[in-house]
């Protein structure tokens, strides 16, 4: 009789280290369309290009991270587009997507999301070699 412990062990060990990545639906609209890393990527990519347009018009919104540009926001922005069109996402749902997002980062909320967001976002651009 196995134990639940060993069992598990015995799952684990035949599942693999990394899960393939799940390609986004047929049609996807919507970040939340996306599969969840792809999604994270996306929003991500979209707070970069807020600081830096916030950076670039002088709003103090922008004054509290380093500049976006210089430190890898816009490459990292066009990465995550890039993998996004190569998975198949439409440049008129990314333009979509993209839109929608810059519009929510523009609120008062938006800035506070992005702030949470941002520990997050510079350890997803970090692991991306930017």
């Amino acid at each position: 009789m196995l134990t639940p412990l060993l069992a598990a062990a015995l799952v684990l060990q035949e599942a693999p280290a990394y899960p393939e990545p799940v390609p986004p639906k047929q049609g996807a609209d919507a970040i939340d369309d996306l599969p969840i890393e792809q999604a994270a990527a996306v929003r991500c990519a979209i707070a970069y290009a807020t600081v830096s347009r916030w950076q670039k018009a002088g709003d103090t919104r922008g004054s509290a991270y380093p500049d976006a540009e210089a430190q890898g926001g816009r490459e990292f922005f066009v990465q995550v587009m890039a993998k996004l069109m190569d998975a198949g996402v439409t440049r008129e749902s990314i333009v979509m997507m993209t839109t929608e997002a810059a519009a929510r980062n523009d609120t008062p909320e938006g800035a506070e999301r992005i702030a949470q967001m941002m520990p997050v976002c510079e350890l997803m651009k970090s692991a991306a070699g930017l």
